[in-house]
């Protein structure tokens, strides 16, 4: 073969391989998805695509077109123009959505729909992911809202959590996602832990669907937690220059503190969803934790009105327990709800909680047969518990998988690179839990030269020099300054290798 020729192939090769690498990192843990993002919106919108590209697909048809849109080629039409004449679409977003797009095309996977009679667009994603905001407009076909985000959740803290030896007071959130029966919903469920390279935004894990990039449960790297409910009361008189809520959540999460007061708690996610215009009501359950204060709300929000709600404002429930299902409680009067009354019943009868008995709780007054996510969030120690629904049985039923958020956030990724290289635990802490009374000691099985210790926004809090030391290391530090939570340990060994391992302080 002519070698000109051959150079140009391996140069063609070449650029191709190139042209294919995409911002992410999809692992798969059982039936679940956890895919890591990193990059603008636009490379994490690419890499969600990529990578998901055959399940974005599957839930655009089987969920959107199929339940939805009824298969009906007018009607899809008539919600497009719809969005495309009430709705702004945030920049970032629309970024997002182009990204995502792209990243299908990158994956080889056929974008034509045969129902709408041409290939996906980024205004179809948006399309999609406003489609808890579009229920009111869907029932001008139906006549009724028979597609309803169908969640409860309860969080619980200080007096109701101080009988546990483990919480003592600290903060924990329980949410079951309910929605109407679907095989490909039912079939992926996906975690999205995103990487920002915006320097007003920050690490964030979003619990979620394919195809879904709007928050419906969310983490951030300031230990804050908010997730979903639609409500019943979906009255807009001011149904123009509306936003997506996913979008709205979203933004309160991902951004550095949104409110500008130089505090990063929920009240942010409160001004993010409050500066937006809403269609239809919605209910979002808030838990943050910092510095051993926790903060929970719940922000109801329509086209009219957004107002907070506090543990002692129209609950009625014992202290230091706040519980949503799908009925506003503030800005209008509470409709009878049987998931809500036997939540009541529960906590009246023992009004303290720990971790496993809240999940016992909402399981016995809120499980429905249609809960397709279960999810427990535990602020002072990053702890996740996941579970989701098979076709067989609901979520909260099933098994869950146990994560940490420390350890999602700790893959050392560069905004600049093209790989994400997964972190190796060939250090280990002890005692681990450890109180602040205690020494810290860390163990290697490699000679070290140095420890730097960060917090979970990746800020580096203290560093040690070890002089190549081997085995058990004392960490000398006054641990009383430091508060509890979740920090990063980060030892480079004498052959320049990085080793990492999270820490919780009790």
């Amino acid at each position: 073969m002519n070698p000109k020729r051959i150079i140009t192939l391996l140069l063609l090769c070449l650029s191709l391989a190139l042209s294919a690498q995409v911002n992410g990192e999809l692992n798969t843990i059982g039936d679940k998805h956890v895919l890591h993002v990193w990059g603008n919106h636009y490379e994490r919108g690419q890499a969600q695509g990529y990578y998901m590209a055959p399940q974005i697909m599957e839930v655009f048809n089987d969920f959107y077109w199929t339940m939805f849109c009824f298969s009906d080629a007018s009607f899809y039409t008539m919600l497009w123009n719809y969005y495309q004449e009430h709705f702004i679409t945030d920049d970032r977003m629309l970024s997002e959505a182009q990204g995502m797009i792209y990243g299908m095309q990158m994956s080889g996977t056929n974008l034509y729909h045969n129902g709408i009679g041409r290939n996906l667009e980024a205004e179809d994603i948006l399309l999609l992911n406003a489609v808890w905001d579009m229920v009111s407009v869907r029932s001008t076909k139906t006549g009724k809202n028979d597609l309803v985000l169908g969640c409860a959740s309860l969080s619980s803290w200080g007096a109701a959590t101080s009988a546990d030896s483990l919480l003592a007071e600290d903060g924990v959130i329980t949410r079951f996602l309910d929605v109407s029966q679907n095989s490909a919903l039912i079939n992926n469920p996906l975690m999205v832990v995103h990487h920002p390279s915006e320097t007003d935004e920050q690490k964030w894990v979003n619990v979620t669907l394919p195809g879904f990039f709007g928050s419906l449960t969310a983490i951030s790297g300031s230990m804050n937690y908010a997730s979903l409910n639609t409500a019943s009361d979906s009255w807009a008189p001011n149904p123009y220059n509306l936003s997506p809520i996913l979008f709205d959540l979203r933004r309160g999460i991902e951004r550095l503190d949104f409110d500008a007061n130089n505090i990063t708690n929920p009240v942010d996610i409160f001004a993010s969803i409050q500066t937006g215009t809403q269609l239809s009501a919605s209910i979002i359950h808030t838990l943050g934790e910092s510095n051993g204060e926790v903060y929970s709300s719940v922000i109801e929000t329509n086209n009219s009105t957004t107002q907070f709600r506090l543990y002692n404002q129209s609950g009625n429930l014992p202290t230091h327990h706040l519980a949503a299902t799908n009925h506003f409680r503030l800005i209008s009067s509470p409709v009878c709800c049987n998931r809500y009354s036997n939540i009541q019943d529960s906590l009246y009868s023992n009004p303290f909680v720990d971790a496993k008995r809240q999940w016992r709780v909402l399981s016995g007054a809120a499980g429905l047969e249609t809960t397709l996510t279960a999810i427990q969030f535990t602020p002072s120690t990053g702890m996740i518990l996941w579970s989701s629904a098979s076709l067989a049985a609901p979520a909260y039923l099933l098994p869950a998988l146990s994560l940490n958020l420390g350890d999602l956030f700790s893959n050392p990724v560069s905004n600049s690179d093209d790989y994400l290289v997964a972190a190796k635990a060939e250090i280990s802490l002890y005692p681990n839990p450890h109180s602040r009374q205690q020494n810290l000691y860390v163990k290697s099985t490699e000679e070290l030269a140095s420890v730097e210790l960060y917090n979970i926004k990746g800020q580096r809090l203290n560093s040690w020099t070890v002089d190549s030391a081997k085995g058990s290391i004392l960490l000398q530090t006054d641990w009383s300054s430091y508060s509890r939570g979740v920090y990063l340990l980060k030892a480079k060994t004498a052959k320049g290798k990085i080793l990492s391992s999270r820490m919780i302080l009790q």
